[in-house]
């Protein structure tokens, strides 16, 4: 897990983004520990979301290169 300061940047610009997204479709994320941070940009390039709207789980599925 990377603690650099570009991360935390990309991180900060994250919360940003998300918190317009949940202002403009209604849908907030209640996580604890849940996030996963890059060590290098561009690794989460092929990440895609399942989702699972009855129970309320969202897991990122990482796809091999």
């Amino acid at each position: 897990m990377a603690t650099t300061a570009p991360f935390t940047t990309h991180y900060d610009q994250f919360i940003a983004e998300l918190t317009a997204l949940t202002r403009k479709y209604g849908v907030a994320i209640q996580s604890v520990g849940g996030v996963i941070l890059a060590d290098a940009p561009g690794e989460f390039r092929n990440v895609t979301y399942r989702a699972d709207i009855s129970s309320g789980d969202l897991y990122p599925e990482f796809a091999e290169n």
